[in-house]
């Protein structure tokens, strides 16, 4: 249900604001309001940014060092995880712990800033080296390659594929003479050293520059091998180093978790900061709005007047033009369902609550789908695990807490089919995938008829949602004609369908429906006839025209909505057969030989995980559709904002209930 909300306001002297924010945050269910153009931070909050941006780099650098560790103690893997679950007492004494984790941060600010350098200064040596690698093998100096007086000397490097036109010159030039250095080549570049007279020299630098020759850059009296030895040892100084200081910043890894706290600490008192400065203040007070719950107002009082007895504190009823958040207070299913809804939309805090109709259709839906037990039951295990294990309230254990409720779903509706694992071990609902024709109508219809029973409560919904915003007229005109339509449609064709398939009914209740036929079409005209005289009301001539129009033709988007349910059949009868198919793949192969006895089992228990993960996947997707298009769009608004209270804006913390 949606819990009712409180308006309040509070005004109070400036100096005790500080005091009277963290008392409000304590009670965790109060939800300020802000000005719609906040303004600019102060310098509290400024200051709080900026600590707050230094504490989350040094906890990406703590977890880059965490990460890197190959083997992990417990009190590391608990350093590391995202998610903390802990007391809001237990959070808030962190601030105790300001001046130690400040000294943390700034160790590994100097930590990060030593590690980049070195890593600066390695990567400049290994560019360095690889200037070198062409010339290895070459054996002499890079100094032995000068002019002399009457000689030019041209040492660099060509291409490969150039070196004919350039061998082609020399042959006719006396003046000029060419070493490769082939032992030294690193892929299609050669380094060469080409020596002419000086008065060929203008005529050899004009050739080699049409070949794309580089000259070489280094003039020292050291071969490659002696530079590149050198660099080698600089670069293994600098790792050596690099280890030294990674070591030393890993001293600090015990300190990630109450950094993790620390960074949502200082996220909270920076929302406290930002919302103050929205007050609207005095000289000497201060003003505070907000929402509450409307069951907490005595234990917000209390707590203001443990911290000051001067304050002005009241309470209101939200107005029509006011938009109070949105508090869900479900429990048990319909507390799963929550998490599905709010993928959608959060509820409008004004419209029924729709989370209990939503479980009990997603359900229904989810466990017609997969319809196995042995699926049911890994899915409810599993789901189970992940449940009782997990202690963050995220949307992972919400996620595992819908599979455990579809777990016991799906083996609900195995065991109607009698389908364990794809194999069939008894009929008391029809087999759809026995081939039987009048089995796959009978499913198939049934599972129109649930579509049709949906849309049907979503139009009761709509009406509920006029009728408590005292709509008392558009509940009777644009819902109540459409649940009688709904109801007659089912009446009036039930016999004309299963008489036309050939779907064989129970005497009594062919005879039922045979009463109820009429009654059933004149239920149908009824509604299909108020709707369409009745959706232009609020309109002029013209407009109640099209708008009367506009409701017959939703005849066809009703039934298009109808048909969409058959998706639930198709997704059902895929499953079941691709189940079947990897077993009798497994059998045969169990038939064949020896060997069939290995592969056959593996064969079947990687096609059952094939299919069980296909099959969720699939039906958890076609499940929210179903409620998302079809049901959700005969009645929800949706558009609310969840209840955040003072100190819920946190990344890492996961509080206890």
């Amino acid at each position: 249900m949606i819990v009712t909300m409180s308006k309040f306001e509070l005004t109070a002297l400036s100096g005790e604001r500080a005091r009277l924010l963290a008392a409000l945050q304590k009670t965790r269910c109060v939800e300020l309001t802000v000005a719609e153009k906040p303004p600019e931070p102060s310098g509290d909050a400024q200051a709080l940014t900026a600590q707050l941006s230094r504490v989350k780099k040094a906890i990406a650098f703590l977890g880059a060092q965490a990460d890197a560790v190959p083997e992990k103690d417990a009190s590391l893997k608990e350093a590391m995880r995202d998610q903390i679950v802990l007391s809001y007492p237990e959070f808030l004494s962190i601030a105790a712990r300001e001046g130690e984790l400040m000294d943390a941060v700034a160790r590994a600010e100097e930590t990060s800033e030593a590690l980049t350098e070195r890593k600066g200064e390695r990567g400049k040596l290994a560019a360095q080296r690889a200037q070198y690698a062409p010339y290895l093998g070459v054996g002499d100096k890079f100094s032995d390659f000068s002019d002399t007086r009457n000689t030019c000397c041209f040492f660099g490097l060509i291409e490969e594929a150039k070196l004919p036109a350039l061998e082609n010159f020399l042959h006719d030039e006396p003046l000029a003479s060419v070493s490769l250095y082939r032992s030294g080549a690193k892929g299609n570049v050669l380094p060469i050293a080409v020596f002419c007279h000086r008065e060929a020299a203008e005529r050899v630098a004009a050739v080699l520059n049409d070949c794309g020759f580089a000259r070489c850059p280094f003039r020292s009296k050291r071969t490659a091998e002696e530079e590149t030895a050198l660099l080698d040892g600089e670069i293994a100084r600098l790792l050596e180093e690099e280890k030294g200081i990674t070591v030393s910043a890993r001293r600090d890894l015990a300190l990630l978790q109450p950094l993790k706290i620390f960074s949502d600490y200082l996220m909270v008192e920076i929302e406290k900061a930002e919302t103050a400065e929205t007050f609207f203040r005095t000289k000497a007070t201060f003003t505070a709005y907000g929402y509450i719950p409307a069951s907490e107002q005595e234990s917000v009082r209390t707590a203001i007047a443990s911290e000051t007895e001067a304050f002005c504190l009241q309470f209101f009823a939200p107005t029509e033009e006011d938009t109070p958040p949105t508090l869900l207070k479900n429990k048990g299913p319909a507390r799963a369902a929550e998490f599905i809804t709010n993928m959608y939309s959060v509820p409008d805090y004004r419209e029924f609550d729709p989370n209990g109709f939503v479980f009990f259709f997603f359900m229904i839906f989810f466990g017609l789908i997969m319809a196995d037990i042995g699926y049911g039951v890994l899915l409810f295990l599993g789901g189970l695990f992940v449940v009782r294990t997990r202690k963050a309230n995220d949307g992972v254990r919400k996620l595992a807490a819908i599979l455990t409720y579809g777990g016991v779903f799906t083996v609900i509706f195995g065991a109607l089919f009698g389908s364990c694992f794809g194999f069939s071990l008894y009929t008391f609902l029809p087999d759809p995938s026995s081939g039987s024709r009048t089995n796959v109508l009978i499913i198939l219809l049934g599972c129109l008829v649930l579509g049709l029973l949906q849309i049907t409560v979503g139009y009761a919904l709509n009406a509920v949602n006029s009728i408590r915003k005292g709509h008392i007229l558009d509940a009777v005109c644009d819902s109540f004609t459409w649940i009688l339509f709904d109801i007659g449609l089912f009446f009036a064709v039930f016999n004309f369908i299963t008489g036309y398939f050939e779907i064989p009914v129970p005497a009594g209740v062919a005879a039922f429906f045979d009463v109820m036929t009429l009654p059933g079409v004149i239920m149908l005209g009824v509604g299909l006839a108020g709707a369409a005289l009745t959706a232009g009301r609020k309109e002029k001539l013209l407009g109640k025209l099209t708008k009367g129009f506009g409701a017959v033709y939703g005849i066809i988007n009703l039934l298009s909505d109808v048909l969409s349910y058959a998706r639930l059949f198709g997704l059902m009868l895929s499953g079941m057969i691709i189940a079947q198919q990897f077993n009798a793949i497994g059998v045969d192969l169990m038939a064949a030989g020896a060997l069939g006895y290995v592969f056959g089992p593996v064969v079947i228990l990687i096609g059952h995980a094939f299919n069980l993960a296909m099959g969720v996947l699939g039906a958890y997707i076609h499940d929210c559709r179903l409620q998302y298009i079809e049901f959700f769009s005969k009645f929800y608004t949706g558009e609310g904002t969840l209840f955040t209270p003072l100190g819920s804006r946190v990344e890492y913390i996961c509080f206890t209930e």
